[in-house]
């Protein structure tokens, strides 16, 4: 129950927790209100209460005070409760005059209940005592002139018992919120899948969210399914068609790559032909970021080290491994591998030089990271790094090749098996990249 009232202090953001703080609102206004029910409700109670008891001591001390003064005071007084028969009223202290409101009270329901008493002369006064209770005080004038003096001590307070009711319904409160908020939780369950499901179109497989709870977000469900089929079936066509395109496209580049052996002169065969060249693998780049779109694979067990060592083995003498010597898991062979290609080929690239690491014992799970030696990323290319044909305005002065692809190849292969990719810059200069390799099943 704590957990849950920790939950909702915190400032909801979402539809649940804010319904649940509604919730939590309502209960806790109903709380405050029956607070101060129940503590006028007790407050008037012992008013009357006491007041019936006074009422009876002053009738039947009326009735009495010709005894014997000695006989009085045997008779009317108890544990509880002191009388006696004086020639002069008792005086208040100046605290208790200035605190006669609950007295007043008690005096207005003794001639409410009693009305033989209503011409008698009645003073009351509450007083304090060492010990933390609180005696009623007061004195009744009698027919011969003496008054009748008393005083019950240990007037009990309203607050004691308005607590238990107090604690009481504060308990029964926050078991409704905990209850409350649990239902409310269940009912959004399936909201909460279907926005994580929503935040994953387009980015592998599609899933179909399983349809339940009340009908609308049943409905909802089923229609979340349908739309996710009819957008994956639109990104797939159209990867497919541009994968075409750039398919028939080479033939007639492979013709004015013939072509270009028989211009004259020398210099003009070279640039048409370096120009071809580039085209060429412009489609090439264009055709594997457009594949990693739809890209199937089954997970397996792999040998991370000996996959590593299997890319690096591209630039023998600018890339290099370090990590453990073996570490098998479960994940996508094919597509990890393309991603980790075309992550090393950048930090070459870019950097120079490659350093591949891998890190068995991350929180996340086994993490590779390419490391290069660059001077690093502004943040404005860092924000934009995974679109598609961004390249930075320094890597274009280099001239040093590629077409901004790369990256989000990699990022999308991964993210289509449920792996993960990050980029960030490296204190001391250079960039990583953080691959987190798809998981398989089981």
């Amino acid at each position: 129950m704590a957990s849950k009232v920790r939950d909702i202090l915190r400032r909801p953001r979402g539809l649940i927790g804010r319904s649940i703080l509604v919730v939590a609102a309502i209960v806790f206004v109903q709380l405050a209100a029956s607070v101060a029910f129940y503590q006028a409700i007790d407050r008037q109670t012992l008013r009357e209460d006491h007041a019936r008891r006074i009422a009876e001591l002053l009738v039947v001390g009326d009735r009495v005070s010709r005894l014997a003064q000695a006989d009085l005071d045997q008779v009317m007084t108890s544990r509880y409760l002191e009388a006696e028969v004086v020639s002069a009223p008792p005086q208040a202290p100046s605290q208790a005059r200035a605190q006669t409101g609950e007295a007043d009270a008690i005096a207005g329901y003794v001639r409410q209940w009693e009305p033989a008493l209503a011409k008698r002369p009645l003073r009351l006064w509450s007083e304090d005592q060492s010990d933390g209770g609180r005696d009623l005080v007061g004195a009744m004038g009698l027919s011969d002139g003496r008054w009748l003096s008393f005083r019950s001590r240990h007037f009990p307070r309203p607050w004691p018992i308005a607590l238990r009711a107090v604690a009481t319904t504060l308990a029964f409160s926050l078991a409704c919120v905990a209850l409350g908020a649990y239902a409310l939780r269940q009912l959004g369950e399936p909201l909460r899948r279907l926005a994580e499901a929503a935040g994953r179109v387009g980015e592998g497989p599609p899933q179909p969210v399983v349809v339940e709870g009340p009908t609308d977000l049943a409905e909802l469900g089923r229609a979340f399914n349908d739309m996710q089929q009819r957008i994956t079936g639109l990104i797939e066509d159209q990867a497919r068609a541009m994968e075409a395109l750039s398919h028939d496209l080479r033939t007639p580049l492979a013709r004015l790559k013939l072509a270009s052996d028989y211009v004259e002169p020398e210099d003009i065969r070279a640039m048409v032909g370096g120009n071809v060249d580039e085209l060429e693998e412009m489609l090439r780049s264009l055709s594997a970021w457009l594949r990693a779109q739809h890209a199937a694979s089954t997970a397996e067990p792999v040998d991370l080290p000996a996959l590593v060592r299997a890319v690096i083995a591209r630039w023998p003498k600018l890339a290099r491994y370090e990590g453990p010597k073996s570490l098998i898991v479960s994940t996508h062979r094919d597509p990890l591998e393309q991603a980790l290609i075309r992550l090393v080929d950048n930090a070459v690239r870019f950097g120079g030089k490659a350093k591949v690491r891998l890190v068995a014992d991350d929180p996340e799970g086994p993490c590779i990271e390419v490391l290069d030696q660059g001077p690093g990323l502004t943040d404005e290319v860092l924000a934009r790094i995974y679109e598609p044909f961004f390249r930075g305005d320094a890597a274009r002065a280099r001239d040093t090749g590629g077409f901004g692809l790369g990256i989000p190849t990699a990022d999308r292969l991964l993210k289509r098996f449920g792996g993960r990719l990050q980029i960030a810059n490296r204190d001391g200069g250079g960039v990583t990249a953080s691959v987190w390799p798809p998981a398989g099943e089981g």
